[in-house]
C-alpha cells in the first residue's frame, strides 16, 4: 500500500517509503524505491478521461504511475527514460490493469514523454 497525504494543489506526497519489485522478464527483476516525501500527480490524466481509465489516484494503476514518476523524474538519459516506461507497462500488467487500458496508457506515457524530454533538452541546451 502507497500512503500518503494529499496536497492543496492535487497531488500527493509520500508519507512513507515503498519499494516495488519489477518482472521485466525471464531471470530479470528489478527492485524501485521510492522515498518519503516524494510528490507526484499520479497518473496525469486528463478530468474527461477519467470516466474511461478510471481516477489518477486511488486506482489500480496509482502504484505504477508514482513508480514511472519517480523513475522518470530521475533518469538521466533518454534511454532511462524508456525504461521507465517499459517498467510502467509491466507495472500496470502486474496490478490487473486490463490490457486495452494498459495500451493506451503506455502510448499516452510515450507521446507526452517525448515531448517532455525534448522540451527538457532544448530549455537545457539554451541555459
Amino acid at each position: 500500500m502507497v500512503e500518503f497525504k494529499s496536497l492543496d494543489d492535487g497531488r500527493v506526497q509520500l508519507t512513507s517509503p515503498f519499494t516495488e519489485n519489477i518482472w521485466l522478464g525471464p531471470g530479470i527483476t528489478d527492485s524501485v524505491r521510492i522515498e518519503i516525501g516524494f510528490k507526484t500527480d499520479g497518473a496525469s490524466i486528463p478530468r474527461w478521461v477519467w470516466p474511461i481509465v478510471g481516477p489518477p489516484i486511488r486506482s489500480n494503476h496509482f502504484r505504477a504511475a508514482v513508480v514511472h514518476d519517480w523513475l522518470c523524474e530521475n533518469a538521466q538519459s533518454y534511454d532511462e527514460r524508456l525504461m521507465g516506461d517499459a517498467k510502467f507497462f509491466a507495472l500496470l500488467r502486474k496490478y490487473g490493469v486490463p490490457r486495452w487500458k494498459r495500451s493506451v496508457m503506455y502510448l499516452a506515457v510515450r507521446l507526452a514523454g517525448w515531448w517532455t524530454w525534448c522540451h527538457k533538452s532544448r530549455s537545457t541546451r539554451n541555459s
